[in-house]
């Protein structure tokens, strides 16, 4: 099977702050086929880690139609696992009608969330021969898939390393921007762009393979969170070909990611507008994440910038002075509350805010309110914990940042059908 290309960039650890930083999922690069014993093993693990599987059959050349492969992919999905067709590109040097009909037959067999594309330049608008530009190749290529079939919208392209500006991001739902044959040369050779920060960490994947130990696959989970990375896959398995199977420490590896209750966490500022009638509109600040387990959450606001000031109070993973305070409940209640207290004491005041909650697909929740009820805010830190009633706290996210000034572009993969 053909592997991804390995990142080649140069910067080091200290500087990967620069991306926003994210809760995990596991995608997989399950080069085996459906139903197999090892493709069975990646599944195991369920959609508490596991949110996307790749389906390549001979590097995407097989055309034919398995039932056994058919009743696999619809398994999975049935768990909540999203599905992707694999089919190589050559860097854009692959004539496209051949592509196109490889991306036919994936959905003509199969009923898929998409389409991996693998071997992708990182040139973005480099000449192309078929199309002009690398751009205006796959551009092509993602709206065929888009329009191929009613579900079928991811688009995953495959540069390997970090692109060193953000032109895929208007094509691709999730851009592969590492690829790391080792901790060391993730730590070492991986160079975060300042474009990443402009894109929720659900945009992003990171793979390295020949971690050989569970501590370093620790290290590359802590790495990957702090680089802005919403999905992740370490394994054990060297370059020989390190997607023939699980790694041995596959259990370990998905109660680590499944233990993040708080997943793919991001917030976005809407600016005041008006609706079709003129109607004023007040400016919106979002919160989603996907929720793993949990009946309430809550959201920590530090408006000032101030660790010393707001809520500080003792309970585990609170790094921030909170000023303000969302609660949330899968009743479906939702309110904003100020801080009154001294930094210890729990004493809110309600604020009206028009907060409400959604439930956009299972697990992925969305809360909006007002922003001007955040008082003259610019930006905001915060942190989401998930509880379970009456109030037991089951994982704090960590501090991220979110600017009440600009808008971010958000590509939304959620809410697909289970057939």
């Amino acid at each position: 099977m053909k592997k991804l290309p390995l990142a080649l960039s140069l910067l080091f650890l200290f500087f990967c702050g620069i991306s926003s930083p994210a809760q995990s999922r596991i995608a997989i690069p399950s080069y085996q086929d459906p139903g197999s014993s090892q493709w069975n093993g990646w599944q195991a693990l369920g959609s508490s880690s596991v949110g996307i599987m790749i389906v390549n059959l001979n590097n995407g050349d097989d055309l034919s139609y398995y039932p056994g492969v058919d009743r696999a992919i619809r398994n999975a999905r049935k768990k909540g696992i999203f599905v992707v067709g694999y089919v190589y590109t050559g860097y854009g040097h692959r004539d496209p009608a051949v592509v196109r009909r490889k991306v036919d037959a994936v959905f003509r067999n199969y009923l898929v969330d998409g389409i991996f594309f693998d071997e992708v330049p990182t040139d973005c608008v480099a000449k192309n021969t078929f199309a002009g530009s690398n751009y205006l190749y796959y551009q092509g290529l993602a709206d065929h898939v888009r329009q191929s079939q009613s579900g079928g919208r991811i688009v995953i392209l495959n540069p390997g390393t970090q692109p060193n500006d953000d032109c895929w991001m208007s094509i691709a739902n999730i851009l592969v921007t590492s690829e790391s044959s080792s901790l060391a040369d993730y730590v070492e050779n991986y160079q975060p762009e300042s474009w990443f920060h402009r894109y929720p960490p659900e945009r992003f994947w990171h793979i390295v393979y020949a971690v050989s130990s569970p501590a370093q696959l620790n290290d590359v989970i802590a790495l990957s969170l702090k680089r802005g990375a919403g999905w992740v896959y370490v394994t054990d398995r060297d370059d020989g070909n390190p997607y023939d199977q699980p790694p041995s420490y596959w259990s370990l590896e998905g109660s680590e990611v499944a233990q993040q209750a708080v997943q793919a966490p991001y917030a976005s500022f809407r600016p005041r507008s008006s609706d079709n009638n003129g109607n004023p509109l007040a400016g919106q600040v979002s919160f989603r994440w996907r929720s793993v387990n949990g009946t309430k959450w809550q959201i920590f606001l530090d408006s000032d910038g101030n660790g010393r000031t707001g809520y500080r109070g003792s309970t585990t993973g609170l790094a921030l002075g909170a000023d303000y305070l969302i609660e949330a409940a899968a009743d479906g209640s939702a309110r904003l509350l100020r801080y009154t207290g001294s930094g210890s004491d729990w004493d809110w005041n309600e604020v009206p805010s028009h907060a409400r909650i959604f439930f956009l697909d299972a697990g992925v929740n969305l809360i909006e309110l007002d922003a001007n009820a955040l008082g003259s805010a610019r930006a905001l830190d915060y942190q989401i914990r998930a509880l379970e009633m009456p109030g037991k706290t089951l994982f704090t996210s960590m501090v991220m940042p979110v600017s009440l000034d600009s808008t971010a572009y958000a590509f939304d993969i959620e809410d697909h059908g289970q057939n």
